[in-house]
């Protein structure tokens, strides 16, 4: 499997709402579209970082004046997307757990692919206050997967005093690891222990809706989900008061990245939730259903997040391509799924012309340049059929290759937000 980058970009909390709020701060007008101008090719390796702070210095003003890349800005982005992936790829291997048993090679792998999030967040860590820090997040925050791997089979069991001890373990983990955040960014251990009480309801109940095969579990991850920004945003401001990093995490291109990540990044958890529910319950099943509810209701929060910056007629045209390329990629799984070739190469087709119509979309909207916007399009197709297939060929690689997809719209959101930032003069 190639290598998962460790850190790499952001989501916000309410991120419709900040990049409404960052349309109607910034200059000129949100209808009018720009002229073309230069930025860097947006392949998948100009995109990736290899280190989870890279180019995080206190002296850092981000690369050549990018107010998207500055030190702060990073450091939000970073926390943001593996705390986020933390929770999509948690849900992921319950949803797995569910399917294929408790016990199973394929819930194994999905878990490894959770420890890997954790060991990145480990180097996170470590890489601002030292390997000491990073031993010690590393044993608080594995136990923590634990206590919720204990909730699982709790609920699974229908063993409720599992399930009690579990809920006392977590709350014994709140307690240290707001002791652990507080000491090191010296951010109030009362806040961090109420926002982490927020990440064990929001993720508990998620846990619980994809066990009992509620149709609320879609909704349920992607509240789960979200809540994670805010933790990512308070933390990053945190750390970047601390250790007086250039930028400003709570900033309008900051904002602006960690919005556009943030929806993208669950563009494709949701996508890959869907297709595991279609999977387990039926295409036609009242949970799938609401699967599609839940993934159409981050695209409507995308169309917003677009219409705040460009106006109402580039809303309309974003939902209209955006919708049209959920449903290729729909009949993509459905010609897996019934060893339909036929269907399945008509999709490939369908995906080929989306990635010359949005391509088109975006570089008349930012002033990026098309043949770069197709190009990370052909990535974001790539790998999110990749992981489709595993899931729906039941590959024990399939958690590896959703976190792969999940990674690369991290690093489109990181490309895209320079291009707007840039565009609208965001600081």
């Amino acid at each position: 499997m190639p290598p998962r980058s460790a850190l790499i970009t952001t989501g916000a909390a309410l991120a419709a709402v900040a990049l409404a709020a960052t349309a109607c701060t910034s200059s000129g007008s949100n209808s009018s579209a720009p002229q073309q101008s230069s930025h860097p090719a947006m392949s998948h390796s100009a995109m990736s970082s290899s280190s989870p702070m890279s180019g995080m210095s206190s002296s850092s003003g981000g690369a050549s004046g990018d107010t998207t890349a500055t030190a702060a800005a990073t450091l939000r982005a970073g926390l943001d997307t593996l705390l986020r992936e933390h929770v999509d790829l948690t849900a992921f291997a319950v949803q797995t757990a569910v399917a294929d048993g408790l016990s199973s090679p394929n819930t194994a792998q999905a878990l490894k692919v959770v420890n890997q999030n954790t060991l990145a967040l480990g180097k996170a860590i470590g890489s601002v206050y030292g390997a000491a820090a990073q031993k010690q997040f590393d044993k608080i925050w594995t136990a923590h997967i634990g206590f919720f791997v204990n909730y699982t089979k709790g609920l699974a069991t229908h063993d409720q005093a599992l399930v009690n001890k579990s809920q006392k373990q977590l709350a014994g983990y709140k307690k240290e690891f707001s002791a652990f955040v507080a000491s090191a960014t010296k951010l109030p251990a009362a806040a961090v222990a109420a926002d982490l009480q927020g990440h064990i309801q929001t993720l508990e109940a998620a846990i619980k809706a994809i066990v009992t095969k509620s149709p609320s579990a879609g909704a349920a991850v992607q509240m789960a989900a979200m809540h994670m920004d805010g933790t990512a945003e308070v933390l990053a401001k945190g750390i970047a008061s601390d250790k007086h990093l250039a930028g400003n995490p709570e900033g309008q291109a900051s904002g602006l990245r960690a919005a556009l990540t943030g929806l993208l990044i669950q563009h494709v958890a949701q996508t890959t939730q869907l297709v595991q529910t279609a999977v387990e319950t039926g295409l036609t099943s009242s949970q799938t259903a609401a699967s599609v509810k839940a993934l159409d209701q981050n695209t409507v929060d995308l169309g917003t997040a677009i219409g705040s910056l460009y106006g109402k007629s580039a809303q309309t045209e974003f939902l209209k391509i955006w919708r049209a390329h959920i449903g290729f990629f729909v009949t993509y799984t459905k010609g897996l799924a019934t060893k339909n070739q036929a269907m399945v190469s008509k999709a490939q087709k369908q995906l080929a012309g989306y990635k010359t119509d949005f391509a088109k979309f975006m570089a008349s909207a930012t002033g990026l340049p098309a043949a770069a916007v197709a190009t990370d399009l052909q990535g974001h197709i790539a790998t999110l059929e990749a992981a489709i297939k595993a899931i729906v060929t039941k590959s024990p690689d399939a958690a590896a290759m959703t976190a792969i997809a999940e990674t690369h719209m991290a690093g489109t959101a990181a490309v895209l937000a320079k291009g707007i930032a840039a565009q609208k003069h965001l600081k």
